[in-house]
Order: C-alpha cells, then sequence, then structure tokens
C-alpha cells in the first residue's frame, strides 16, 4: 500500500519560527533550533518512508527552504489563507500524487520516536481511519489519514489545549474509526525546550534520534 509522509513546516527564518522561545534565546538561535528541527524530523521520517513530502509556509519561501531541505525530499507549498485550509491541501496533494495513507507531522517534537510513524500505518493499513498522536499540551504531533475527509478539521481551535479535543470530535461524528499512537510534547515555550535539553542529555535513544538538535543546543 503506498505511503506518504508529510511535514508540515515553517520556513526556519529569524523572527517567524520558535518566537515563543524569543524570551530566553534570540530570534536568529530560534530559527537555528528549528532548522535542525527540521532536519532530524525528515530523518526520521526517510528512515519510515521514502516518499516524504515537506509541505511548507509561507508559499513564496521555496527557495529558502530548498536550502535546507534534502534534494530526495519533495516540496509543496501549503495553499490556503488558514491553518485547516493549509492542511487539507497538503494532504490533498499526497493523496494525489497515489498515496493510499498519508501521515502528517509537525517539527516541534523531534525526539519522537520513528516507531510511532510506523505504526500509524500499521494502523491505517488495517482499516483504520484516522490516527491522532497527542501533545502534551492539548494539541496533536501526528495525525494520520486513510482518506481525506476535510470536515475532520472543521471548527478547531488551532494553538489551543482543545485542538485534539475539537478533532477528535470531528472524527467521532463522521462516525470515522479512530486510533492513537502514544503522545509526546511540543517544544514551544522555553519549559519545553528545558525538557528537550535533559531528555537528549540523559536519554541516548533521543539523542540518536535528533542529533542537529542537540548539536544545536551543545548536549
Amino acid at each position: 500500500m503506498p505511503r506518504a509522509i508529510i511535514i508540515m513546516a515553517k520556513v526556519p527564518r529569524p523572527g517567524t519560527v520558535k518566537t515563543r522561545l524569543e524570551g530566553v534565546i534570540s530570534s536568529e538561535a530560534c530559527a537555528e533550533l528549528a532548522t535542525a528541527f527540521l532536519k532530524d524530523t525528515v530523518e526520521k521520517a526517510l528512515r519510515v518512508c521514502e516518499n516524504t513530502i515537506i509541505a511548507f509556509f509561507p508559499p513564496t519561501e521555496k527557495a529558502a527552504m530548498t536550502e535546507v531541505a534534502p534534494e530526495h525530499v519533495r516540496l509543496f507549498a501549503q495553499i490556503g489563507e488558514t491553518l485547516d485550509e493549509r492542511i487539507v491541501s497538503a494532504f490533498q496533494f499526497a493523496f494525489s500524487e497515489g498515496a493510499d495513507s498519508a501521515v502528517m507531522i509537525g517539527t516541534d517534537s523531534p525526539t519522537f520516536p520513528a516507531d510511532h510513524i510506523e505504526q500509524a500505518f500499521e494502523f491505517l493499513e488495517l482499516e483504520t481511519d484516522v490516527v491522532l498522536g497527542k501533545t502534551t499540551d492539548g494539541g496533536f504531533y501526528l495525525i494520520g489519514l486513510r482518506g481525506l475527509d476535510a470536515r475532520v478539521f472543521n471548527n478547531v481551535r488551532w494553538s489551543t489545549s482543545r485542538t485534539f479535543e475539537d478533532v477528535y470530535r470531528n472524527v467521532m461524528a463522521r462516525g470515522l474509526h479512530l486510533r492513537e499512537v502514544p503522545s509526546w510534547y511540543d517544544v514551544d515555550e522555553p519549559k519545553d525546550l528545558e525538557e528537550l535539553f535533559n531528555e537528549l542529555r540523559h536519554n541516548a535513544n533521543a539523542l540518536r534520534r535528533a542529533p542537529e538538535t542537540a548539536r544545536i543546543l551543545r548536549v
């Protein structure tokens, strides 16, 4: 069954990425960290599926994204004014290119195991319609689909503690079969950055999963 991994990513420019960390590190350092997150996420995805797509935003910054993306990863410019529109556009692209199942991940959780992606695909290939991986702050770091129903993303309170809850509710309302992979944490706030540093420092598996991030943080 053809698979696709979609990585949703902002182009790592100073002042536009990881801005909630600017109280503890500079905007330039935030961009370096976001670049490291992206590189580690791409390498993790490629270990599971060669058909990996970076869905980047803003769409006018393709040249900048090309500078940091591996040559063999396809780039797709997100389409839409709102996040739900951009998510739907990325899934539409993956399915239009022949994928039977697609798993979308972000770049804010660089240390989650690649096994979680593999497990999501296994669920989808066993007749599950939707797979979710919840973040500890109430969002999600992974969503997998066996087919696109855009209504799954209707009226979602994005970037809040209710994001996962809203998507979950939509999935249930559509009568879709849902399964979950283990939860993980996003790195958005200074406390999350501290958690990441400690994980990399004390967990050899995490260090192997996010070597670029560890290099930038000088772990």
